[in-house]
């Protein structure tokens, strides 16, 4: 079977399988002024099962109730999106940018800012974890979690980055994220952690010690992925056994028969944020969807479909008792975790460098060694 043939077959069984779940259950909308519009919008797609998850629980929603077309484009890096809103061709209306990146974005005055007026008070007020900006809107909260084949390693299963390192105990090729995703992909962290740098050490970036732990890796890496569609099904496929893959990425494939494992141990929380590029072309409707995407009821639908965890503490009441402890936010599981540092991401060494540039720049002199 083809990469892209079994890929569609197991993304599209997760999405049916979550929807199938909701039969039955009403969607109550926020007393709040119900948008209406016209025309379209241009918006971030995750691809994979996020994708799917943003068409089902916002995206289709939004069109039956505003009469506003969305236009899913697909997702590309930080990177690309801030040289498209410079070039003055955004590539969305709606971007979705990751916390350890949106800094750059406002800094450099590239975003515009949110109208509220569209939302209700107590939904701005549920931001609580994250809370809303003038710029941008937090979207999802997620973990990189250790992912593994729970078949292969069902009698010991690996719970800290360093057993990806250790192919005597877990056999196997690894897969981590490329290190052009920069914060997004947290590489650099899992090698500090699996070399065994403690979590209050992590930054700043030790980056000699991060590429000689990754040097250590390389002999046993299937690939490098580039999004978090292939993270999964480089496991699904077979082509690695353990390597880093987010938390709703797997929990879709394991709903649709794959028989991947996760450690909680050592997961990297990590948020991204809904924003609206400078120079957007259906900015009145952008707003509209972001107010309508950020609602309790809505948020809670896409959790029931991906479990990435709600930015509004209001969809709390809308999720069930079941699916609650598979949130990142779940009081069992924050303790476990190490909340990724923005601040380190976005801040300037002493060279003038950011850490995202930095990451990306000391990637490529890495890579090119090879």
């Amino acid at each position: 079977m083809s990469f892209q043939h079994n890929r569609r077959k197991l993304l599209i069984a997760g999405a049916m399988g979550a929807a199938g779940s909701l039969a039955g259950v009403p969607l109550v909308v926020s007393a709040q002024q119900k948008p209406q519009g016209s025309g379209s919008v241009i918006v971030y797609d995750g691809g994979g099962s996020m994708g799917i998850a943003q068409r089902k629980a916002y995206s289709e929603p939004f069109e039956k109730e505003t009469g506003i077309r969305v236009i899913h484009q697909p997702g590309v890096s930080a990177g690309i999106q801030l040289a498209t809103i410079k070039a003055g061709t955004p590539k969305y209306d709606v971007a979705n940018i990751s916390g350890g990146a949106v800094d750059t974005f406002i800094q450099g005055g590239f975003l515009q800012a949110i109208d509220y007026s569209h939302w209700s008070t107590a939904d701005k007020n549920g931001f609580d974890v994250v809370p809303t900006n003038k710029f941008h809107v937090p979207a999802m909260l997620y973990s990189m979690l250790l992912a593994y084949d729970s078949k292969r390693f069902a009698s010991k299963p690996p719970v800290h980055w360093s057993d990806v390192w250790n192919a005597n105990a877990f056999p196997g090729r690894a897969t981590l994220a490329s290190g052009v995703n920069a914060a997004d992909g947290c590489t650099f962290e899992i090698a500090l952690l699996a070399d065994g740098v403690s979590p209050d050490k992590l930054y700043p970036i030790d980056w000699e010690r991060a590429f000689r732990s990754l040097d250590r890796l390389k002999p046993n890496l299937a690939k490098w992925w580039a999004t978090g569609a292939e993270s999964i099904q480089l496991q699904v496929d077979g082509d690695a056994a353990i390597g880093s893959a987010w938390n709703g990425r797997i929990d879709v494939a394991n709903d649709s028969g794959a028989n991947i494992g996760k450690s909680w141990e050592q997961g990297i929380l990590q948020w991204s944020t809904w924003a609206i590029p400078k120079g957007a072309q259906n900015v009145d409707n952008a707003q509209k969807y972001i107010a309508f995407i950020s609602r309790p009821e809505t948020q809670a639908h896409f959790s029931e479909l991906i479990t990435y965890g709600p930015t509004n503490s209001r969809a709390f009441a809308h999720i069930s008792a079941d699916l609650q402890p598979k949130l990142p936010t779940a009081p069992a599981l924050k303790g476990k975790q190490i909340l990724q540092n923005y601040t380190f991401w976005n801040s300037t060494d002493k060279t003038g460098v950011t850490g995202l540039n930095r990451s990306v720049s000391e990637w490529e002199r890495w890579i090119s060694k090879a």
